[in-house]
């Protein structure tokens, strides 16, 4: 029987390798693990797994099986699991780990602490209310690995790492020989795991500063300067009027937050009508809707109503700021359309994914004018003719954009 145990945790093992080196999910194998252990012959009645993120809004992740089938997923924001310090074992252990790091001259001897309570004699249930629950739903024993990761051969003193609290119902709780195989198996499952989160991470850092698509090629290799293609799209150019201004006389701490806020307005309907932010243009930003092979006249339709919607967004919170007597600001807004040129440009130590070509300069060129003009929003004839929505513009004739040759001929809202 001990031979045969043996083998399986061989094949645990190997599996949580083979997890590794394929990247799987964490969820998939938080919930695979559980079963396996269980499979195992391990008296677990309840197990989760938490694991830290680099998010601008998530900081971890929680993941929760039980016997009976529960199968749940939580994220936490910044800030949120420190709510719950001194009452959650899973916090403290946590913490415990990280002041280990620390204070370690070096490695420390239990590279993954642990951390038990045994339930059935009162162990935590007076100072833990989950523990107390746990112990009232016939709970008996609770685990709890910290797996801490480091950078450069050195723990970790940061929430970087993961955690793994296991909760049996049997009499007894947990055997000797049952912690032997978990601390047996711990580092493989660590391993997998921060083998696992790391590209999820790196997927979602460069989606949040980058834009979706250009995470997405970058993660699959087109990383080469020099390296672009000739896209169709409509452009959208958005710039605050009168920041500068305003930047002066708006108090430093306040100043990023107005920022924020005013930005949220545009790049929020953006992102839901299909857009993709390319750059941070100072209080401005650069946004693209591909054709991709789709009609024009629906892209821009869809990069209209993100305009519109922002304008809307941007007249609440103005009035929401006017009641508190706060100063408040516009946007100038530009849409044209045509072929750029998409990929990397730079050096060869500093990249920028991004467009260039002669219809970004007229777009922001564009921009410029609808201070001139006292407009929120221009758009080029180019822009209208392909929207196919005549009524929805009015002319204001031609313009001298600087830098281009031509007059061009410019749109304004109608009404």
């Amino acid at each position: 029987m001990a031979e045969q145990t043996s083998l399986n945790v061989d094949a645990l093992k190997r599996w949580l390798v083979n997890q590794a080196l394929l990247a799987t999910p964490v969820p998939i194998i938080a919930t695979e693990l559980a079963n396996r252990l269980a499979a195992l012959g391990l008296p677990i009645w309840r197990a989760h797994v938490g694991f830290s993120t680099l998010h601008p809004q998530v900081a971890s992740i929680g993941l929760t099986w039980t016997r009976e089938g529960k199968r749940e997923r939580e994220e936490f924001r910044h800030g949120a699991f420190a709510r719950i310090a001194g009452s959650s074992p899973f916090y403290d252990a946590i913490v415990a780990a990280q002041s280990q790091a620390r204070t370690s001259d070096g490695l420390p001897d239990a590279l993954i602490p642990m951390t038990r309570y045994r339930l059935e004699r009162g162990e935590g249930v007076d100072a833990y209310r989950l523990l107390a629950t746990f112990r009232a739903a016939g709970g008996t024993d609770y685990l709890c690995f910290v797996l801490t990761f480091g950078n450069e051969g050195k723990l970790s003193t940061s929430t970087s790492g993961a955690a793994i609290s296991l909760t049996s119902d049997r009499a007894g709780g947990f055997t000797d020989e049952d912690i032997a195989l978990l601390a047996d198996l711990m580092p493989f499952v660590g391993a997998a795991l921060r083998a696992c989160a790391e590209p999820a991470t790196t997927r979602s850092l460069l989606d949040v500063y980058l834009g979706r698509d250009v995470g997405r090629r970058v993660l699959e290799g087109e990383v080469q300067r020099g390296e672009v293609s000739v896209i169709s799209a409509a452009i959208l150019v958005g710039d605050l009027r009168g920041f500068t201004t305003l930047a002066d006389e708006v108090p430093r701490e306040r100043l990023v937050g107005m920022l924020d806020d005013y930005l949220d307005c545009l790049i929020t309907p953006i992102e839901e009508h299909g857009g993709q932010v390319l750059k941070f243009l100072g209080d401005g930003l650069l946004a693209t809707f591909a054709f991709a092979g789709r009609a024009a006249s629906p892209v821009c339709a869809e990069t209209l109503a993100a305009a519109t919607d922002a304008l809307r967004k941007v007249e609440d919170l103005n009035a929401r700021r006017r009641r508190e007597s706060l100063p408040v600001m516009a946007f100038d807004l530009a849409l044209h359309a045509g072929d750029v040129l998409y990929g990397n440009v730079g050096s060869d130590r500093r990249l920028d994914f991004t467009i260039v070509g002669p219809a970004v300069n007229e777009a922001a060129r564009l921009e410029a004018l609808c201070g001139t003009l006292d407009v929120p929003l221009l758009a080029s004839r180019r822009f209208v003719d392909l929207l196919a929505m005549p009524d929805r513009f009015h002319s204001r004739g031609q313009q001298t954009l600087r830098g281009v040759r031509a007059p061009v001929e410019v749109f304004a809202l109608a009404g």
